[in-house]
């Protein structure tokens, strides 16, 4: 495998290429190579969450038993949140020029940051996909006669090619994306507005009323939730923009295509909540839409297939990261074919799990992106190009982030309020909602401002290596 050094060449072998493979992974990408526009990131977004798993999620609205008005607020709120935190993340990946899984060596240590990234991002991209896949799947198979694993297989060929070939195709089929979906899904919005009440009232006998605000607040952190497992990701994409480019206009941008198609969906999904929440999603779709259903099923196909794409290429850089030796290209391959089994066992009950798997993998990664962001500010930036080398030094083996993650994410567990586990905390403080998230952001900042002070971990400097890793084409 070829090493590069990101300052050791002027002409760019990549650049805007369409024609070729990203020839680059996990490595800083060299000052050359770097080009693009903070705006291409609302785009990106924007189609990556338009999906169906967004508006399925605003059908919990009446099944914690809110108003119309509690719900899109509950949406609003926690979109919100999510999105400025993905934006300030993408951000930081134009500053330093490395995916957002290789940024997590800074605070957790070289080794220190496999047990993360493995959980957070290699889990997420097999788990999300497969999600993303199998709605997929139940919906082309409304629009022509195919058995589920010969569908599957098929887009998984489709979004296997865009991962492999890499940033640019990736960029340019979410442009892409962006104008269709938003015209495929303002045909969904019309026909569902049908649909809509207005005036659903408070409805205590709903399957998980817990109290309004206790309601309101879980609904906010099930949005919450759905943006935070994008975190671990939200670097990926921004690393080509010149480093020069305004952090602020990455994070509005990043911000704003990611709470834009949040929003919309999310509150479709909550305007119909009160008679598709206990339908099964694609039944749901169908019935909103009725002799449009075609139009719908369709839409949810394509919508796959720039997510999907993103979480496979996501999940290979991954891969890289926790140095699975493998190359860019032969690790898409991996994740693909891993999720595609996934994408067959989970076909028989795709919406059962979807809660709690959201639920758990993002009390993980709120401590994670938490410390992420505070290592940023409090050390990386201040180091600058020492702090970017500082990241391909497998000598820091685990640094006090690590610590401070596990510390975070088992406070959070105390509060932990899942058919997979609960808490025991979770219970003195089901009147006021699900605080977890809260809980493990609070619980890892203030362990890393601690340990942050002591002696590092590695017991040595940093060494002032060349920034470079391994380089898959």
């Amino acid at each position: 495998m070829t090493e590069i050094d990101p300052g050791a060449t002027s002409v760019p072998t990549y650049g805007t290429s369409l024609t070729r493979t990203e020839p680059f992974a996990t490595e800083e990408i060299p000052v050359a190579e770097r080009h693009g526009h903070p705006r291409h990131q609302f785009t990106l977004w924007f189609a990556a969450n338009m999906v169906l798993a967004v508006l399925v999620s605003g059908f919990f609205s009446s099944l914690f038993g809110l108003t119309v008005w509690q719900g899109l607020s509950a949406v609003a709120v926690g979109t919100l949140l999510g999105a400025v935190v993905m934006g300030v993340l993408a951000g930081i990946g134009t500053k330093l020029g490395v995916p957002q899984q290789v940024q997590g060596r800074g605070p957790m240590g070289f080794l220190g940051n496999f047990l993360p990234i493995a959980l957070l991002t290699v889990v997420s991209a097999i788990g999300w996909t497969a999600v993303n896949t199998v709605f997929a799947v139940l919906a082309l198979q409304q629009l022509v006669e195919v058995p589920f694993w010969a569908a599957a297989v098929a887009i998984f060929a489709v979004q296997a090619v865009f991962a492999i070939w890499g940033h640019n195709l990736i960029h340019l089929v979410n442009k892409i994306a962006t104008v269709v979906l938003a015209i495929l899904f303002a045909v969904i919005t019309v026909l569902s507005l049908q649909r809509t009440e207005f005036t659903q009232v408070v409805n205590t006998d709903a399957p998980y009323f817990v109290g309004e605000f206790a309601g309101w607040l879980t609904f906010a952190g099930f949005f919450f939730a759905y943006v935070m497992t994008w975190t671990p990701f939200a670097s990926d994409f921004s690393r080509y923009l010149p480093r020069t480019t305004s952090h602020a206009k990455v994070t509005l941008y990043t911000a704003a295509g990611t709470f834009v198609a949040m929003m919309w969906l999310g509150g479709i999904g909550v305007l119909v909540s009160s008679f598709a929440g206990e339908l099964d999603a694609i039944q749901a779709l169908a019935e909103m839409t009725g002799a449009w259903a075609p139009v719908a099923m369709l839409t949810v196909v394509l919508s796959t297939l720039p997510v999907s794409a993103m979480n496979l290429y996501g999940g290979s850089l991954s891969l890289l990261t926790i140095r699975i030796p493998v190359n860019r290209v032969v690790g898409v391959v991996v994740i693909a074919a891993i999720s595609l089994g996934v994408t067959l066992l989970m076909q028989g009950n795709p919406y059962g799990a979807f809660y709690d798997f959201l639920l758990i993998l993002a009390y993980l990664v709120v401590p994670f992106s938490t410390i992420l962001l505070l290592d940023y500010y409090l050390r990386m930036r201040p180091l600058g190009v020492a702090g970017v080398r500082q990241l391909f030094d497998p000598k820091r083996t685990f640094e006090w982030g690590f610590v401070a993650w596990i510390i975070g994410c088992a406070f959070s567990a105390l509060f932990w309020n899942s058919t997979l586990f609960t808490g025991p905390l979770a219970s003195t403080f089901s009147s006021v909602g699900d605080v977890a998230y809260l809980a493990g952001a609070l619980g890892a900042a203030v362990a890393y401002l601690l340990l942050r002070r002591l002696p590092s971990l590695s017991r040595r400097r940093a060494t002032a290596t060349p920034s470079v890793d391994t380089v898959s084409a």
